[in-house]
């Protein structure tokens, strides 16, 4: 769902860079207010893994695929906040160095799937969690928060193309709508099948440490980024579907990356360029996630 340059006016663009920076301020701000030494090992790790996901994309239907967003699973396991500030690293990595999502509507990309998906994937684990208690509670909000996230994510990138005049409201809505709730539906399988697993640990296992969640998160990345990552499907993800589908997507414009297409520059083998690629962004955002992380344990003295 990463809007590339060209999809989106430069008012909408202006706009969602600005209400994305607010909201990253206000997260940033309340992750400073609470107190979690294990936090920035979380959000290492918890990034590290997003971006990972992300890059395997899997067949939903005939010529379309879909990718992990990752916001649930954020939420659930940082918070909001914290949740919200690793998905925009994540974004921001793809962006910059992949060329994933154009450099002018990072600030839209940023709005829908770290501020919005993370928010919407919060609330909605929060009530479904203070309703139904237990593993079974926890499950099921992670479910519900998943697909939610998803959805909230494709409703306002429909409203940000219709804004910019790129399509009429009522087509690309339903037509994002459609695709995306198949991919929300893959993905609340996902995020449901990995809650399974760590509640599963958690009962048969001491609690980790801060450096054992670091080191597994970070292991559990590369392997998904360098065996996984390469045999993805390339079929075009949701948005490039309906882009294509409602024959908008010639507006897309080139963005300049270090690393474009996920693919290490010199390397013959094709999959070995992406196994390559991706574990570099893995360090990347590894390092970056745990750097803000750290950053926002610094308490500000009051005089």
């Amino acid at each position: 769902m990463h809007i590339p340059n060209g999809f989106l006016s430069d008012p909408v663009c202006a706009v969602s860079t600005a209400a994305s920076l607010a909201a990253l301020g206000v997260g940033f701000a309340r992750a400073r207010q609470s107190d979690n030494s294990c936090s920035a090992a979380l959000m290492a790790a918890t990034g590290a893994g997003i971006f990972a996901a992300q890059m395997v994309n899997f067949p939903i239907q005939v010529g379309t695929s879909g990718h992990v967003l990752g916001a649930a699973l954020a939420a659930i396991a940082l918070g909001p906040w914290r949740g919200m500030l690793t998905m925009a690293i994540v974004l921001a990595v793809q962006c910059f160095v992949f060329g994933d999502g154009g450099a002018s509507t990072l600030g839209a990309n940023v709005l829908n799937m770290a501020v919005a998906g993370t928010l919407v994937a919060s609330a909605l684990y929060t009530l479904t969690t203070s309703r139904i208690a237990g593993a079974r509670g926890q499950l099921l909000g992670a479910a519900v928060a998943a697909f939610g996230s998803v959805l909230a994510s494709a409703a306002l990138c429909s409203l940000e193309l219709a804004a910019s005049g790129t399509y009429p409201l009522a087509e690309v809505f339903s037509a994002m709508i459609g695709v995306h709730a198949v991919i929300g539906l893959s993905e609340a399988m996902i995020t449901v099948a990995i809650l399974a697993l760590a509640l599963a640990a958690g009962t048969t296992h001491r609690p980790l440490s801060t450096q054992r969640v670091m080191v597994s998160g970070f292991l559990a990345a590369i392997a998904v980024a360098g065996l996984l990552a390469p045999w993805a499907s390339s079929a075009p993800d949701g948005l490039d579907r309906v882009a294509e589908d409602l024959q908008f997507a010639g507006l897309a414009t080139s963005s300049w990356a270090l690393v474009p297409e996920y693919a290490a520059p010199g390397v013959g083998w094709p999959a070995l360029a992406v196994a390559l690629a991706g574990i570099a962004g893995v360090v990347f955002v590894f390092v970056s996630s745990y750097t803000v992380g750290r950053s926002a344990m610094v308490k500000v003295r009051k005089h």
